[in-house]
């Protein structure tokens, strides 16, 4: 008869047993990191995830919820403080402001990413555009003659590289400007809400838009 080696009880596993959640835990999590991104207590998913999980008392080895979960309860949360007509509006607002600040930029192949792109918007949402140069005082003056002033300057370095955020307060909106160099303009990032090539729109693109989103200037609201 052949023995069968059995491990014995001492024996420890070469695997790590990871917790798991069940469905409404790891909403309940969702939802609490979701919340500290829409009141801009986190600006960062992980970040946002990991507060929340010490605020439930939850170990550090807990499986987290997606981004896209959290981008989903961030929107849902915004509708329910804001109401959905104040959500169109400040969506159509801050997109036609991004069309105006893009077509000012138009040489630099601006791209407008995020939730105003999406759509699903938080109270403290920016207008984030992504623009190409290599000179970033030159975008820094095209926007400074087309009358966009009081932009501050902000180097941020992280494992993508080196890069310049120019940022400012239009119409009570925040707006940061990302800016790559124009050898990175026909690469597209890599969005960490899906994991997947970031979804993206240029000037036309963000005009064709505006002609669909409902109450823009010069745009008759939608009859759905």
């Amino acid at each position: 008869m052949t023995a069968i080696a059995v491990p014995q009880a001492h024996t420890k596993s070469k695997f790590r047993l990871v917790p798991i959640m069940t469905k409404r835990a790891q909403r309940r999590l969702a939802e609490e990191a979701a919340r500290f991104m829409a009141y801009g207590l986190e600006n960062e998913y992980l970040q946002a995830k990991e507060r929340a999980s010490m605020m439930l008392g939850l170990s550090s080895q807990t499986r987290l919820p997606s981004n896209r979960m959290i981008n989903e309860c961030v929107a849902r949360l915004t509708k329910t403080e804001l109401g959905e007509e104040e959500v169109r509006r400040r969506v159509r607002e801050m997109r036609e402001i991004a069309e105006q600040i893009m077509s000012s930029i138009d040489e630099y192949d601006p791209f407008l990413i995020g939730s105003v792109l999406s759509g699903k918007i938080r109270a403290s949402s920016d207008i984030d555009l992504h623009a190409y140069c290599d000179d970033f005082e030159s975008l820094k003056d095209c926007l400074f003659e087309w009358g966009y002033d009081d932009i501050d300057e902000e180097i941020v370095q992280n494992r993508k590289g080196t890069f310049i955020h120019l940022k400012w307060t239009e119409r009570n909106y925040p707006v940061e400007i990302t800016i790559y160099p124009w050898v990175a303009r026909d690469v597209v990032p890599i969005s960490s809400v899906t994991g997947r090539p970031m979804k993206r729109a240029d000037t036309f693109a963000v005009r064709k838009l505006l002609q669909r989103t409902p109450g823009s200037a010069g745009v008759p609201p939608a009859s759905e």
